[in-house]
């Protein structure tokens, strides 16, 4: 994907909160626009991304969640000795990677549903960048689904996801181009 592609999708996406904010996921019936770039632009993308979300203020108030600082903060919390630990000698029946990933979930959740709720505009959107640091626990889908099954009242705004992978098809994409995920809520690009 040439450099054109992805700063074509961010143009994309601000056209659609513009012109589309309702109706954003509207056809699967839930409000995910994902934006998937290649993992090596992902400083260019979000760096472009930041300049253009500034051109819709005050209308729209994007607040952004780093999973990054998420995963970093729920490691924390637990102590990285304490997740290595299980991971090495796991106890029987335990999925440490899975748990882990469940742990993640739930903090991803509530800073989305925190993000909607301290939002100052009549038009809440939330971000969620730099998602590699959820591999290989979660993925993108993981977010998504667990977003929408869990209370989509907390969703009170179109949920911009950008995605470092390859766009494979209309609705399938490679999540850090490792992990083949099909996207049947929202919108993809």
């Amino acid at each position: 994907m040439s450099g054109r592609d992805w700063r074509w999708k961010i143009g994309e996406v601000i056209e659609r909160l513009r012109s589309r904010y309702h109706h954003i996921g509207r056809k699967t019936g839930a409000p995910f626009l994902a934006v998937v770039y290649p993992s090596e632009a992902q400083a260019a993308v979000l760096a472009e991304w930041r300049t253009q979300i500034n051109a819709l203020q005050p209308e729209f108030d994007v607040r952004t969640i780093d999973m990054l600082n998420v995963t970093q903060g729920v490691v924390s919390e637990i102590g990285a000795e304490n997740i290595v630990d299980s991971l090495d000698d796991p106890m029987p029946g335990s999925d440490p990677i899975a748990e882990l990933g469940q742990l993640w979930i739930k903090s991803i959740i509530d800073a989305v549903q925190d993000a909607f709720k301290n939002s100052s505009a009549n038009k809440p959107v939330v971000s969620l960048e730099r998602l590699a640091a959820l591999y290989p626990a979660i993925g993108p889908r993981d977010v998504m689904h667990a977003l929408w099954d869990c209370n989509q009242e907390i969703l009170k705004g179109p949920v911009i996801v950008f995605i470092p992978g390859v766009l494979e098809g209309p609705r399938t994409y490679n999540f850090m181009d490792l992990r083949k995920e099909f996207m049947y809520r929202g919108d993809l690009l």
